[in-house]
């Protein structure tokens, strides 16, 4: 059984953010970037709880807010499936891929990578209420899904869970803390930008809104984009069993 390594993983995440740049950059700014940006531009505005507003009416707001936001969130999402298995078929094909080859492949396993959401999330949502634990270990269990429907072509949803099962054995944990910290920081620096922009232009429509929504969008897709490759580095490391299986 192979050991996870966070260093070399690590390394090769850094490997594949710099290769394929342009048609990376391409499927990222048209299903991660703009997405993202159109929702934060054009979206609806929080809604804010009036001022002295008691426990229920702040419940209240924020459930309207939550429900106003659900329609622009599941749009992105969607977005975001197709551009993860375009730029995943990118890193881990091992003869070369165009940008129509890769999001042609997206659009063909897009129903897969659907059903891999709702299973993966109902699972991981069921493991976090059981007492937390559980979800965090299928998280790393299940990290590998996606990178193996688009390196096998993989179109059924369970038998890409079973292949992410069989690969993360005895490395779940490791898995979920190497996603954990790369996650960390992303968090980090979006919240110290996000409160700079916040400080500096505002939140009111108008140039604040715009400004915020562009550096909201660029650390989404900044996020989005590290949280594939290192699932796609991990998934290098530990689908190697043979000379032939090397990635090029």
């Amino acid at each position: 059984m192979v050991k996870f390594d966070m260093g070399a993983a690590w390394d090769d995440t850094l490997q594949l953010l710099k290769s394929h740049t342009a048609l990376v950059g391409t499927i990222a700014g048209v299903f991660l970037f703009l997405p993202a940006l159109a929702v934060a531009w054009f979206g609806p505005v929080p809604v804010e709880p009036a001022a002295g507003a008691d426990i229920n009416q702040v419940m209240a707001t924020f459930q309207e807010s939550f429900r106003q936001m659900i329609p622009g969130q599941l749009a992105i999402a969607l977005c975001a499936l197709i551009g993860t298995a375009g730029i995943l078929r990118l890193w881990l094909s091992r003869t070369g891929v165009s940008v129509g080859e890769a999001l042609t492949f997206a659009l063909m396993v897009f129903p897969t990578m659907i059903a891999i959401q709702i299973l993966c999330g109902f699972a991981i949502g069921l493991g976090f209420l059981l007492l937390i634990v559980p979800g965090i270990y299928l998280v790393g269990r299940l990290a590998l899904v996606a990178p193996a429907v688009a390196d096998r072509g993989i179109y059924n949803p369970f038998e890409a869970i079973r292949t992410s099962w069989d690969l993360t054995r005895n490395n779940g944990w490791a898995i979920f803390f190497f996603l954990f910290l790369v996650a960390l920081v992303i968090v980090i620096a979006a919240l110290i930008v996000g409160g700079v922009v916040s400080v500096i232009a505002g939140s009111e429509p108008g140039f604040g809104r715009m400004l915020g929504g562009f550096i909201e969008a660029a650390f989404s897709t900044v996020g989005s984009l590290a949280s594939i490759a290192v699932s796609a580095a991990a998934y290098r490391q530990l689908a190697l069993r043979t000379s032939s299986d090397v990635f090029q």
